[in-house]
């Protein structure tokens, strides 16, 4: 049984420390400050499902610790589609997919620009899976856009 190595520290390229451990295959915890966020690997699963542990790893973190590099980009989206001023909610759960959609590409495009030799070594070349799930949350990404900003000038 593989004992779990600590979060790692990490320091974003605008100040924000944090910590990130994503050794536990059901958990990640991001952690900034006091405040702790545990959560599931969803896009971690789909996108690294067939690669060996320590790739899987790897990718993962970076993956992580992408999020905390792109968060004024994910807080300037959100700002964007002003999910406040939505009070139906089919505008809001769309605001919010839209969100999540586009911090996610963030997060694996900063992965791709950072790493990517090691990237392109852990896909072998077959970039299926990454493509799709690119296309996936673009997709989210301008549906739940035009949707929600459809429902907020409606108000």
């Amino acid at each position: 049984m593989n004992a779990l190595r600590p979060p790692r520290k990490v320091r974003a390229w605008y100040g924000l420390a944090g910590e990130i451990q994503v050794e536990h295959g059901l958990w990640h915890l991001v952690r900034v400050g006091r405040v702790s966020l545990p959560h599931p690997p969803l896009v971690n699963l789909f996108l690294r499902a067939s690669l060996s542990r320590e790739t899987r790893l790897d990718l993962s973190f970076r993956h992580e610790f992408a999020h905390l590099q792109t968060l004024p980009l994910a807080l300037l989206h959100l700002l964007s589609l002003r999910p406040w001023r939505l009070r139906s909610p089919l505008g809001l759960a769309a605001a919010l997919v839209a969100h999540e959609a586009v911090w996610e590409l963030a997060a694996e495009a900063w992965v791709v620009a950072e790493a990517p030799e090691a990237y392109r070594r852990a896909y072998g070349g077959r970039w299926r899976r990454p493509l799709f799930f690119a296309g996936f949350m673009a997709a989210l990404a301008v549906g739940g856009s035009l949707l929600s900003l459809r429902r907020s000038q409606r108000l």
